[in-house]
């Protein structure tokens, strides 16, 4: 390391607590920081941020100086300095969880709250100093990373010239709204902002960000600007990842199957329009040497003659011996999926298909009961053939769900339109009369019948007998219900009739999500429950909502102690204590 001890304590110790000089040379704003940049370095503008850097091969130096948008202040100094070195010192770069810190005030009536770690990334040893402003309702901050003192003066320089604006939060920033679910324009195109999303409108665009997205954390929707092109499907989509990538300033990275990205393709959506999508790899600066991986997924979709874009970029991070992207969380994909497919346009005509409702007489409803599947050879079906427990689901507009696999979250709040745009296979629609009908999936039409209260489906020249299940709205549960031994536990959760529930792991497992920061029941809880639509729908005390499919198999609410409950889309089976 070419920094000395007490360069660095004399260089904290005045990191940012100056008196703003005026300078005579050229300054810049991002946000509410004018600053003077360092003569000669390496400007790197980013998403909610502007980065500066100077490389030295030849004394193989290197400092990177990285300025960030303000944000809304957690309420006190010292917690707006605990989120940001943990969201950007902590976690990206690996240093120490609680340095020493030093704070002051500065004669403008900002405090500052400074603090310096040893960091080691690839064997390279450098210091991480971070300065977070703190005051007026707002917070931001300025990250320095360097390997040698050289640098100190001209950090020093900078700090001179450094001025925060306290009369204006956001000088160039749109503001941000909340308008959860409200339609908003852009352009054509008419959508409706996530629930729990912010919104930030731009002449060259829309982004949504998730409120309670963690700190370290990136993911944002992007509408871009119409395309006018007459190419296909497919050449604007590759054209729009291209316009992606450069207006994240990103480099694309290779996916496995060769290419950028990897794409699905084209198709008709329920909604009338045809659309394609993909998603690959981008790298960005992130105020280190070492440059952030960042997942870019593009919806392209054509309507009359110009295509209509979405981006999504989204961090990637690691978690124990996996990685997970920030739409892996389901509640934001499922945002994701909500939003692109709620899209309208202001000159097209075609009236979206209704979703349905699996409560009725008759055919609709859910059935359960075996067939036979016929695919690749697997343990215990040799020729790859073999029985499996279905649970098919006829809808009140005609669609219906053939599978082994049940919705996971169940149906609760679910537009049944988009889950067959997920997977095709297992959704199609059926006919139905005089108690007769035709079940139409993807791979084939199957004929079936009622008989009695029994639902026949003919099926490889076989009948498959099914029995409707009882409906589960409002069910209720009493007793504490415990699975198999996990990780040396055993997981339990009580359930009270007067709809509270205490959570002692077993929603971790019930979840099926092996990706532990992103499993919601993670960290056991209490809270409250209700049962609505084939999904048991838990609301923590801290705010946590997780929904599991419960499909009532052998469930009658006339019981709310039954020996067994079966959960999740998985049927995994719990015993009564």
């Amino acid at each position: 390391m070419k920094i000395s001890k007490i360069a660095l304590a004399l260089f904290i110790a005045n990191f940012f607590l100056f008196v703003p000089l005026s300078s005579f040379g050229q300054t810049e704003t991002l946000d509410i920081v004018q600053y003077t940049p360092p003569k000669g370095w390496a400007k790197t503008p980013k998403d909610g941020a502007v980065v500066y850097s100077d490389v030295n091969q030849t004394a193989n130096t290197f400092c990177v100086l990285t300025i960030y948008s303000s944000t809304t202040s957690a309420g006190t100094p010292q917690k707006d300095f605990a989120n940001q070195w943990n969201a950007l010192v902590v976690k990206p770069l690996m240093a120490e969880a609680n340095p020493k810190t030093e704070s002051k005030t500065r004669p403008d009536g900002w405090q500052t709250t400074t603090a310096a770690s040893a960091i080691e990334s690839g064997g390279v040893k450098s210091i991480a100093i971070l300065a977070v402003f703190s005051g007026f309702g707002k917070t931001t901050s300025v990250l320095a990373v360097l390997n040698d003192q050289s640098y100190v003066p001209q950090l020093e320089g900078f700090v001179d010239g450094l001025q925060l604006n306290k009369k204006n939060a956001s000088a160039n920033a749109n503001p941000v709204i909340d308008q959860s679910n409200q339609p908003g324009k852009f352009g054509s195109m008419i959508y409706a902002s996530p629930a729990g999303w912010t919104e930030q409108q731009f002449s060259d665009g829309v982004v949504f960000k998730p409120s309670d997205l963690p700190a370290d954390e990136n993911l944002a929707i992007q509408i871009m600007p119409a395309l006018n092109f007459s190419g296909t499907l497919e050449q604007a989509l590759s054209q729009s990842y291209d316009e992606a990538a450069a207006m994240y300033k990103s480099t694309k990275m290779h996916s496995a199957g060769g290419g950028n990205y990897s794409k699905q393709e084209a198709q008709k959506s329920f909604n009338g329009w045809e659309y394609i999508r993909g998603k690959g790899g981008v790298q960005v600066e992130n105020g280190t040497p070492y440059k952030a991986e960042r997942g870019l997924e593009l919806f392209v979709i054509k309507v009359n003659d110009r295509f209509e874009r979405v981006a999504i970029l989204e961090s990637r991070k690691n978690c124990n011996l996996g990685r997970f992207y920030a739409s892996d969380r389901r509640i934001y994909r499922n945002a994701i999926e909500n939003f692109l497919f709620s899209l309208r346009f202001a000159d097209w005509n075609e009236a979206p298909l209704k979703s349905g409702s699996a409560v009725g007489a008759g055919i609709v409803g859910e059935w359960g009961g075996i067939s036979l599947t016929v695919g690749l050879p697997t343990i215990g079906a040799n020729l790859g053939v073999g029985l499996e427990a279905l649970s098919p689901i006829f809808l009140s507009n005609g669609q219906a769900f053939f599978g082994s696999v049940f919705p996971i979250d169940g149906l609760a709040g679910v537009n049944t339109r988009i889950l067959p745009e997920l997977n095709r296979r297992d959704w199609g629609t059926y006919t139905f009369a005089n108690g007769r009908g035709v079940l139409k999936l993807p791979y084939g039409e199957f004929p079936f019948r009622m008989e009695g209260s029994k639902l026949i489906i003919t099926k490889n020249q076989t009948d498959w007998p099914f029995s409707k299940l009882n409906p589960v709205d409002g069910a209720t549960f009493n007793g504490t219900y415990t699975l198999s031994k996990y990780n040396g536990m055993i997981p339990a959760i009580t359930f009270t009739p007067d709809g509270k529930f205490t959570d002692n792991g077993a929603v971790k497992v019930l979840y099926h999500e092996y990706v532990d920061c992103i499993n919601p029941g993670s960290t056991a809880g209490s809270g409250t429950y209700e049962v609505q639509n084939y999904t048991l729908v838990l609301s923590y005390s801290d705010g946590r909502k997780v929904k599991i499919a419960f499909l009532g198999i052998d469930y009658d609410k006339r019981n709310p102690s039954p020996a067994t409950l079966t959960l999740s889309f998985n049927n995994d089976t719990l015993v009564r204590k």
